[in-house]
């Protein structure tokens, strides 16, 4: 329960935000938040990775800093960019200015939370935290996390952002990975491994 009232908290929460930035710049977060958060999902592994051979007593803390930090720093930058090149001011009429400004929030909202319910299954937590057995879903039935995936395998694997030799989850099984490591987790007596 406390995972769907997070997730709930966290689309309100930027909603409101982007609805008070207004349409245009409301639009540009979209973008921003949207492309940050697919190349941080498409390119975590790599960096979690790399990070590894510096921190391994740290691993099981790897995967979600790494996903957290990529989204970051890709976010600061393109919306440092787009505020750089779009700082004139456009109006629209108050009913497309209000409702685009609704739409937008809760798409950019949408997507944060569904990039963050992705992200709870890279944390180091109890499975019984997490939902996955069957009939159990994120943030009361609407499976984010699982939404999240489906765009990320298909954006890597179509489009202009395509990874062709090596997609994001080829065998689809991100999921059933990640629950298997959390299940490894919970037997460990620290979640800090000893230094080799």
């Amino acid at each position: 329960m406390i995972v769907n009232l997070a997730l709930l908290a966290v689309l309100l929460i930027v909603a409101g935000a982007v609805f008070r930035g207004g349409l245009l710049q409301g639009m540009m977060m979209f973008f921003n938040v949207l492309l940050a958060a697919s190349f941080a999902t498409a390119w975590y592994e790599a960096f979690a990775a790399y990070l590894e051979r510096y921190l391994a007593p740290y691993t099981y803390f790897l995967d979600v800093i790494a996903l957290w930090s990529c989204f970051a720093v890709v976010l600061v930058v393109l919306a440092t960019v787009t505020s750089t090149l779009f700082k004139t001011k456009v109006s629209f009429a108050p009913p497309v200015e209000l409702g685009g400004r609704v739409l937008i929030g809760l798409m950019t909202g949408w997507t944060v939370a569904e990039f963050t319910a992705l992200s709870v299954h890279t944390a180091p937590l109890r499975n019984d935290v997490v939902p996955m057995p069957p009939g159990q879903s994120m943030l009361f039935g609407l499976k984010p996390d699982r939404c999240w995936l489906w765009w990320v395998r298909g954006s890597s694997r179509n489009g202009p952002f395509a990874v062709g030799e090596a997609p994001f989850d080829p065998k689809t099984d991100f999921l059933e990975r990640h629950e298997q490591r959390r299940k490894s987790i919970s037997q460990e007596a620290s979640l800090v491994r000893p230094e080799t």
